[in-house]
């Protein structure tokens, strides 16, 4: 099992809030994380509810995209965070 999905799923479990920051390349993804309390998430797959993706270029306005539900391999986030950190 990849050390990212069992690091967002243990920190999970003490954060203040289910909603995270996720980085995937340049792009920044937030949303209420999924847990897997009940045992039904896929090994190695993060799930968010209500995602947004931004997307920013150099000297361009920034892209935004919404999603109900969005799954993101864990071998491609490249840094997290739960909003709570946040300052």
């Amino acid at each position: 099992m990849c050390k990212t999905f069992d690091a967002i799923q243990k920190l999970a479990k003490k954060a203040e809030s289910d909603s995270i920051i996720i980085w995937v390349g340049h792009k920044k993804v937030s949303g209420r994380l999924y847990t897997c309390d009940e045992g039904k998430c896929l090994d190695e797959v993060i799930t968010l509810q209500d995602a947004v993706i931004e997307h920013c270029h150099h000297g361009e306005e920034c892209q935004f995209h919404e999603f109900k539900w969005l799954n993101i391999p864990s071998h491609a986030i490249k840094a997290f965070t739960f909003k709570c950190c946040v300052k």
